[in-house]
């Protein structure tokens, strides 16, 4: 059952701002090496191979950054960030390829776009109409705003190839925030990721120095692709774990998705070192999704081994298939361990709650994840098997781990006496789902 668990952080290290592409494996692509991209392949996101994506452009002199690859018009399109010869500035850059792999090849041999100033951290945004737009960030080395440098997220639409912008870039976001202001006279909103869900444009994003500790994820959210948008109240929610004096995880960002099934990862770098934060970064990745109330979260940063993706384990979770009797089912399975502090309000302080089941079901682990730094004690029933549980959590992303009894049942009952839950996960083989 072990080895159905994998741990952060990753083996890929030297790297940063990670990108997966779940295509018949998965795909992983990031900043790293003297020049042009590196490709890493796994099965499992445990091993990984490796070759090269791409080279080199011709335009280019060096600083090749953030790459993402997308499926697009049959083949597969690199958006990358690297510096143009002609002016030493920042520009983004469009490869394409057959194969998720690659080797890409640069179709222009020039940048996608010149406004003028410096851009970096490409993502496409393909809006529910099939409309394209490349989300950017104005980087801070060319954009002074009243003495300070700032980088600012934009968004332009895209031709239909991706090979041409329309119209005019629209400004999404600028740091504002609290969180956001810790990086002195040089402030950023970088590496920008974008969901659609229920009509809403999530627009993550990264906030202060990249190799500061304070570096970190926040959300925006709008009801267009260009916005008007405004940033989520309990931003960050990905941050550093731990204390100045014993750091745990430092630096955690530049994020992006993909989906395993019907569960929705990130992958993001941290800080190799969490005592001497750096440029010298490692892969990380986590679960993500949405609150009952559309709030969006990440579950990280984790440091405890966690389920792989179920889909790859042949598993399922049995609470999505449960009725919640008592207080609502939603506060302990929306997927949110509820780690970060901006998760705080969705911990879950009551004394009791069912689940049923109306045909039989049968489990073989049930996972209890206390708040950060709590003990927990109560009591878990199956129908009329009980199960006393006593844990403390420890490192990030600590649970209580139960084997569940071979026997089938119609409820579970689970009673707290001490503590608060931030999530609860009861896995059957897939051929156990109701």
């Amino acid at each position: 059952m072990d080895h159905w668990f994998s741990s952060n952080p990753r083996d890929v290290r030297s790297i940063g701002d990670p990108f997966v592409l779940r295509d018949q494996g998965y795909h992983l692509f990031a900043t790293g090496g003297p020049g042009g991209f590196l490709h890493w392949y796994s099965e499992d996101l445990e091993s990984f191979s490796r070759d090269i994506a791409l080279r080199s452009v011709t335009w280019a002199s060096g600083d090749y950054w953030a790459p993402e690859v997308w499926p697009w018009q049959g083949r597969y399109v690199m958006l990358f960030t690297a510096r143009w010869k002609e002016n030493g500035s920042l520009r983004i850059g469009i490869a394409v390829s057959d194969t998720p792999g690659g080797p890409y090849t640069d179709p222009l041999g020039k940048p996608l776009f010149d406004l003028g100033y410096a851009a970096i951290d490409a993502t496409l945004l393909t809006d529910t109409d099939g409309t394209p737009y490349l989300i950017y960030a104005r980087d801070c080395s060319e954009n002074v705003v009243e003495g300070r440098h700032e980088s600012h997220l934009y968004g332009v639409r895209l031709s239909e190839d991706l090979m041409r912008t329309q119209g005019e870039a629209v400004c999404l976001t600028r740091p504002e925030q609290a969180w956001e202001m810790r990086s002195g006279d040089y402030l950023w909103n970088e590496g920008p990721s974008v969901l659609v869900r229920d009509g809403k444009y999530y627009l993550f994003y990264s906030a202060n120095y990249y190799a500061s500790r304070e570096y970190g994820v926040g959300v925006a959210v709008a009801e267009s692709p260009l916005g008007p948008y405004k940033k989520q109240e309990n931003n960050p929610i990905l941050s550093f774990v731990g204390t100045e004096e014993l750091p745990l995880v430092s630096g955690p960002g530049h994020n992006a998705f993909f989906e395993v099934g019907d569960e929705l990862f990130t992958s993001y770098h941290v800080h190799t070192f969490p005592d001497r934060p750096s440029g010298n970064r490692q892969l990380c990745i986590d679960r993500a999704g949405f609150h009952w109330d559309g709030t969006a979260y990440i579950a990280g940063p984790t440091l405890t081994p966690q389920l792989r993706p179920l889909a790859d384990i042949g598993c399922v979770s049995l609470l999505r298939e449960a009725q919640g009797v008592g207080d609502p089912n939603w506060l302990l399975c929306d997927g949110d361990i509820c780690l970060s502090e901006s998760s705080a309000s969705y911990l879950w302080h009551g004394d009791k709650v069912t689940y049923a089941w109306e045909s039989p079901v049968r489990a073989f682990l049930l996972l209890l994840y206390p708040a950060p730094g709590e003990r927990i004690t109560g009591t878990a029933v199956l129908d009329g098997e009980r199960i006393p549980f006593d844990f403390t959590s420890d490192t990030p992303g600590a649970y209580c781990r139960i084997s569940c009894p071979e026997i089938d049942f119609s409820t579970l009952t689970l009673t707290l006496s001490r503590g608060a839950l931030g999530e609860i996960m009861l896995i059957a083989p897939a051929g156990e789902a109701p």
